[in-house]
């Protein structure tokens, strides 16, 4: 069913986002269904979808256009940038390295705000995939002050068309935010908007970041719902205030998934296991696709596209033609393999101004960089495995 006029935009309004991995389902989508599909979604992915407004992406020298509050931040913390503190982990494990002194998991040679160039262009595709909480319950997406990514995933296509990776990287991991300084990663959104945020990742991954996309909790509801459901493996027995969730395989309808990809307070180990929880819905959401023989009628197909569009905010570049794209080494071959992590880290811990902290794996982020960049990704996996 189609949304329209107000009914579409209400619900972006009125609720927060959360990545459920639209974008990745609409490529596997084109890469089982062929080229017939294509014309069908292109007007109402195109016409449906909202676009972000305002800057999107970094200078390629990786410079931001601040907002006024950002700016003063920056100019009340410069004498705390110059005292940048080593991190106390809380496994009492001593993560200084030669290229991380201090053992805050950030390179010394990013350290304190420091501001580098984009990365180059790799023929790869990098997706940003983010949800965000909005403290004010209607701010915009380009303009988010006062909003943080709640949800951060990098979604990878090499230039072969070989095997697909997605990255969950936690929302407290401790890293350089560009022209800030040391801060949890999704405080790039809160300060400086999306193309802070996309500075940051860009830094932290050495990747260049290619096109980025926000989902609403009604679009995923919308998804899990149109598909008729999803089944998803639940690690570990738990409760929400409205449901039960046991372990083994269940299937869930929209609300029921999106409390299932919500909760962390339930797990000992908090949002370790939510990112887990995360990807386990994305594998049984792959599944539930392939089990409908890749929506062979292209009239469902366009009905579901046109159900979810109205809830996903994407750049203006990723049209449907340049979903095509992406998904064209796919076409005929069965879809996509899609291998899924968490980025490395060395446990949590607290910075020196009290924060509790995810810190980095710097040598495997290290590693990770160099990975993506030289299309050597399957190597990574084996060395580093995967969720």
């Amino acid at each position: 069913m189609s949304h329209t006029g107000s009914e579409a935009t209400a619900p972006r309004k009125k609720r927060g986002k959360l990545i459920a991995g639209i974008i990745l389902a609409i490529v596997l989508l084109l890469g089982i269904g062929g080229c017939a599909y294509i014309a069908s979604i292109g007007a109402a992915w195109n016409n449906g979808t909202e676009k972000f407004s305002g800057s999107e992406f970094p200078a390629d020298d990786g410079n931001v256009a601040k907002v006024d509050e950002f700016t003063k931040k920056v100019q009340a913390d410069k004498e705390a940038l110059s005292k940048d503190a080593t991190v106390t982990n809380d496994a009492g494990k001593n993560n200084a390295t030669e290229n991380d002194k201090n053992g805050n998991g950030i390179a010394d040679s990013v350290e304190n705000g420091k501001v580098t160039a984009r990365p180059a262009e790799t023929g790869a595709t990098d997706i940003l995939l983010l949800g965000s909480d909005s403290r004010a319950g209607s701010a915009e997406a380009a303009t988010v002050s006062g909003q943080r990514a709640d949800t951060i995933m990098l979604l990878h296509v090499p230039k072969d068309g070989s095997d697909a990776y997605l990255i969950s990287i936690m929302r407290d991991t401790w890293v350089n935010i560009p022209g800030y300084g040391s801060a949890k990663i999704n405080a790039g959104l809160n300060y400086g908007g999306l193309d802070l945020q996309v500075a940051t990742i860009e830094q932290l991954l050495g990747t260049r970041i290619d096109h980025i996309a926000e989902i609403d909790f009604a679009g995923f509801k919308g998804l899990t719902d149109e598909l008729g459901g999803v089944t998803v493996q639940v690690p570990l027995n738990f409760q929400t205030d409205d449901y039960t969730f046991t372990q083994g395989p269940m299937h869930l309808n929209g609300d029921q998934a999106l409390q299932f990809v919500r909760q962390r307070y339930q797990f000992s180990d908090g949002d370790y296991q939510r990112v887990r929880n995360q990807r386990i819905y994305m594998n049984g959401l792959l599944d539930t696709i392939k089990s409908k023989g890749a929506f062979e009628n292209a009239t469902q197909f366009k009905s579901m596209v046109e159900t979810i569009s109205p809830y996903v905010t994407v750049d203006s570049g990723l049209s449907a033609g340049e979903i095509a794209k992406i998904a064209a080494p796919y076409i005929g071959s069965g879809g996509v393999n899609l291998h899924m992590m968490t980025l490395p880290n060395a446990g949590t811990g607290w910075s020196a101004d009290g924060q509790s902290i995810v810190v980095l794996d710097q040598a495997a982020t290290s590693d990770l960089s160099q990975s993506l960049t030289n299309g050597t990704m399957s190597d990574y996996i084996s060395r580093y495995g995967e969720d």
